[in-house]
């Protein structure tokens, strides 16, 4: 942990060190460790003046310097040759987003000049602290630049290894990964002190989770899909199970890798981020979700996307799920944020050699520029469509097996005759249903046990003996009440469907039962 830290900084007068808040504590303490024989002094926007820093029995002590001399930033007293030999550790000088223009070119300056100075004064080192750390061309020729990024599997286990004297078991180290340094030491201090170690991959779950939700990615984190499969899609089936293998660790020693990216266009509503969901699930992988209105909307959208990147490798088996990845590129041509955003993305889906797999989702197609089309071509671009009468059976019976389960007790019925309901009621009800997404045949089942419990006289919606029950012309009228998405929408579904004529078809041609016979969808007597 931050070994490599004394070689990148005792070889230059200035450097910049961007790092995760959690780990600010740790890198001081590291410092002090490193220059234990020198003065180290420490300064962020709270001090007037210098603060002198030690480390008593493991932890910070901050006292005042000799040197009481106020200020608005540090930078002037190296100007003023005011530095006595020692490091010197300043916080916020490089929040340049916080900046006018005007003071960013004086900040920048101010900084370049200081570097300068330096050369010609021995004993003096300066490292400029920040979360986010983007310098001019100019800067970057006269600092140096390190990063403290998330930790790997590999350093994580060893340092539980050192850390609990024990082999950790391969689930807490996957707990940990994506967490930074000071998360990981904060939590196991914590465990110490209660003198226990015991659940702590859950311990350590409830604190990513926890961070991760409340981070400005708003990030989708660990969410499982509440059905167990999505109902049809049999193409993208088949090749998710084709996925599974080449995932297998035994792949890797014939050279195989794994598809990097897919991309799923279709209308909403249709499953695809249920199919992402799903896909993590059956990997084993982790599953990490943000909208790109989501990156585009945040406060610093190039940082978002870096925190994003780095964590989806840092935690590994992962997949990324970028939903609505055709919001913002209408300006594509333009330039702008969206533009360096999808750049970023780009140069990271071609190079990255993490086992992440990105799954990205739109609705048109037609706003994605060719170069970032081309990185979806190994795991390959689906259309993922409405259901067809085949696939609408299947979708009922998942949901109506989830709310109804003492009347549907299999999600996949392979016959009519393994429900309760008769071939002519279902013809009946999936004529009523056709042109109907996933969600709202979902949404319209639930909303038929919502109205089975408020039904319920009061005595029997407190006893926990009832079974929920459907009635099929209950649920018929239900789903002839559907205000359908598709049909208000029927000229951009279609314009969808031709923008999108290379794409794969998810779903195979209905063969079953309630398929429609030829001349019916021809049109012909």
């Amino acid at each position: 942990m931050f070994t490599a830290l004394k070689d990148l900084i005792q070889n230059t007068d200035i450097s910049t060190i961007q790092l995760h808040a959690s780990d600010y504590e740790l890198a001081l303490k590291r410092l002090l460790t490193i220059y234990k024989d020198s003065p180290v002094y420490y300064w962020n926007n709270g001090y007037q003046n210098l603060i002198r820093l030690s480390l008593i029995e493991e932890k910070l002590e901050y006292g005042i310097a000799e040197n009481e001399d106020h200020f608005d930033t540090p930078l002037a007293l190296i100007q003023q040759n005011k530095l006595s030999t020692g490091l010197y550790v300043f916080d916020n000088l490089l929040d340049f987003h916080l900046l006018t223009a005007r003071e960013k070119s004086v900040r920048e300056s101010q900084i370049y000049n200081c570097a300068s100075r330096l050369e010609h004064k021995p004993g003096v080192k300066i490292i400029l602290l920040g979360e986010w750390v983007q310098l001019s061309p100019k800067l970057r020729l006269k600092l140096q630049q390190i990063k403290l990024g998330l930790p790997k599997g590999q350093e994580i286990e060893q340092f539980l290894k050192n850390k609990l004297s024990l082999q950790p078991e391969t689930k807490l180290i996957s707990a940990c990964q994506g967490l930074a340094w000071g998360d990981i030491h904060h939590e196991l201090d914590r465990l110490f002190d209660n003198n226990s170690i015991n659940d702590l991959t859950d311990r350590f779950l409830k604190v990513k989770e926890a961070k991760l939700s409340n981070s400005e990615l708003n990030l989708e984190y660990f969410s499982k899909p509440e059905i167990p499969s999505a109902g049809g899609n049999e193409n993208l089936s088949d090749f998710l199970q084709k996925l599974a293998k080449l995932n297998e660790p035994t792949a890797l020693r014939y050279g195989i890798k794994p598809p990097r990216a897919m991309l799923f266009v279709g209308p909403p509503g249709t499953g695809k981020s249920l199919r992402a969901k799903m896909i993590a699930r059956d990997l084993g992988y982790t599953l990490l979700g943000i909208s790109f209105g989501d990156i585009l909307g945040a406060d610093n959208p190039d940082r978002a996307v870096s925190q994003l990147l780095e964590l989806a490798e840092s935690i590994g088996n992962a997949i990324l799920f970028l939903d609505d990845w055709d919001k913002g590129l209408a300006d594509w041509e333009s330039g702008g944020a969206a533009r360096r955003i999808v750049q970023k993305f780009l140069t990271w889906m071609q190079e990255h050699n993490s086992p992440v797999i990105t799954i990205a989702t739109v609705n048109r197609i037609e706003l994605l520029p060719v170069e970032l089309l081309r990185r979806f071509d190994d795991g390959g671009i689906w259309m993922i469509d409405l259901p067809h009468r085949g696939e609408i059976f299947s979708i009922f019976n998942i949901y109506l097996s989830k709310y109804f389960p003492t009347q549907f007790t299999s999600s996949n019925p392979a016959t009519v005759e393994e429900t309760p309901w008769t071939m002519a009621q279902w013809v009946e009800l999936i004529d009523e249903a056709e042109e109907c997404t996933p969600i709202e045949i979902g949404d319209t089942v639930r909303t038929c046990l919502d109205d089975w419990y408020c039904s319920l006289p009061d005595e029997e919606r407190k006893s926990d003996r009832n079974s929920p029950k459907i009635d099929f012309d209950y649920l018929l009228a239900k789903v002839s009440q559907i205000n359908k998405a598709s049909v208000r929408a029927s000229e951009s579904i279609q314009a969808m469907r031709n923008n999108a004529w290379f794409a794969k078809p998810a779903s195979k041609p209905d063969t079953s039962p309630f398929r429609l016979p030829e001349e019916a969808l021809l049109g012909g007597g």
